[in-house]
């Protein structure tokens, strides 16, 4: 395999406050399995084996078998026979709600594959997704190319500690660097560890296109946009979130190594990024209630990443 998807079943304890919640099928969850094809709206389309019996499908219509690995999102899957991953629906309940996969999710992939293709940054890359839309949205899925070269999942790298601390900096510079960048061209990224690949030179690899967000396209502005007093509050509520709380936290909960000395050289790039675009943050913070599985942020105590009331040095 080109990928080594088993560097996927490493666990973050606690990713999210509903990460308890998974309906899918055991057998499906960190080993491998043969996804069923079957002929539907003009092609051959993959069907997760949990959707397959839900949809009340005949074996007699499966054309084709291929083994496939889960990853640590249990409805994309990896093909290392053509080193790609198909995102398909399982309609099941994982963290927060069903994951299905209606059509907005693909426009939304093709949507922020336009804007990123125009707006490139050294250090940065993203997956290219190819979107293949049916009548039923339980048919529709995504082909996702993986990087040719070595690569893993960035919280692969937080929690196994195999790596040194200057490739780690690295990585966590070039992370904020163009989750800023683009940023300033209204683009936001989901950037939560399990969104984040990387290389051997450091170098980002955003997947999940579908997350991505921004307030100058109707569709991929979130549900919660219009709860929000303006762009300061949505940078908060993406920033603040995912990349704070559900990527840095863990950093430097699970690696000791580069101390309050590496989290005061972090807080440092993230103020001068802030600074150089003039980013509008708010002096507060933005967060979902964790106990509540609706999607509303809410203010909250300024995260410690943007408390720069010392100053930066």
């Amino acid at each position: 395999m080109k990928y080594d998807v088993f560097k996927e079943y490493e666990d973050i304890s606690d990713y999210s406050p509903f990460c308890h919640v998974n309906e899918v099928s055991p057998e499906y969850q960190k080993s491998p399995f043969k996804i069923p094809f079957v002929f539907r709206y003009s092609e051959k389309r993959p069907v997760h084996p949990d959707t397959f019996k839900d949809l009340g499908l005949d074996k007699n219509e499966v054309i084709e078998e291929r083994l496939v690995y889960p990853t640590s999102s249990f409805r994309t899957v990896y093909n290392p026979q053509e080193n790609a991953c198909y995102k398909v629906p399982i309609l099941r309940k994982i963290t927060r709600g069903l994951r299905n996969l209606p059509k907005k999710e693909l426009q939304r992939s093709e949507k922020a594959t336009e804007l990123l293709s125009g707006h490139p940054f050294e250090g940065f890359r993203f997956l290219e997704e190819e979107c293949h839309y049916a009548e039923d949205d339980n048919f529709n899925y995504i082909k996702r190319k993986m990087p040719e070269n070595e690569c893993f999942p960035w919280f692969y790298a937080i929690k196994s500690q195999a790596f040194d601390e200057g490739f780690e900096m690295e990585c966590l510079e070039n992370i904020i660097k163009s989750w800023m960048f683009l940023a300033s061209k209204r683009i936001l990224l989901e950037y939560h560890t399990q969104n984040i690949l990387v290389d051997t030179k450091a170098n980002i690899y955003y997947r999940d296109l579908s997350d991505v967000r921004s307030d100058e396209n109707p569709i991929l502005l979130p549900s919660y946009y219009s709860r929000l007093s303006g762009f300061g509050d949505f940078l908060a509520a993406v920033f603040d979130r995912a990349v704070c709380r559900q990527n840095m936290d863990h950093f430097f909960r699970y690696d000791e190594r580069l101390g309050e000395k590496g989290k005061g050289k972090v807080k440092l790039i993230i103020g001068r990024e802030i600074e150089k675009y003039g980013l509008p943050f708010p002096e507060y913070s933005m967060d979902f209630p964790k106990d509540r599985a609706e999607r509303v942020p809410q203010r909250t105590v300024l995260t410690e990443w943007r408390d720069f009331s010392k100053g930066l040095d």
